[in-house]
């Protein structure tokens, strides 16, 4: 009976964890490109944005195949935290690190 219960436990958190957004992050000498899917699939018009580095403010939106640059101005390496949200109101967060000796 135990192992139905650990196989019935993973089953909800694959399939709870697959209906979240997802952020992957790729640095870049001069920024970094994001990419956000939802449940999978890009996600188009999401809302990409940096909350620990101030010079880039504002809000960045994907493209139809879900990817954005995120032009970055850093002094020193760093951890850098994104955030987005898709248009059914999916949210998501990830740190990425990005250094500045490429």
């Amino acid at each position: 009976m135990s192992s139905l219960k650990v196989i019935a436990a993973s089953a909800v958190l694959v399939m709870s964890s697959s209906a979240f957004a997802d952020i992957r992050v790729s640095s870049n000498a001069n920024g970094a490109w994001v990419t956000v899917t939802e449940n999978g699939q890009p996600a188009p018009n999401a809302e990409v944005t940096v909350a620990n580095v101030p010079q880039s403010r504002g809000t960045f939106k994907t493209d139809e195949t879900g990817r954005v640059f995120i032009p970055l101005t850093l002094h020193n390496s760093r951890s850098v935290k994104y955030k987005a949200k898709t248009e059914s109101g999916k949210e998501s967060s990830r740190f990425a690190f990005h250094s500045t000796n490429k």
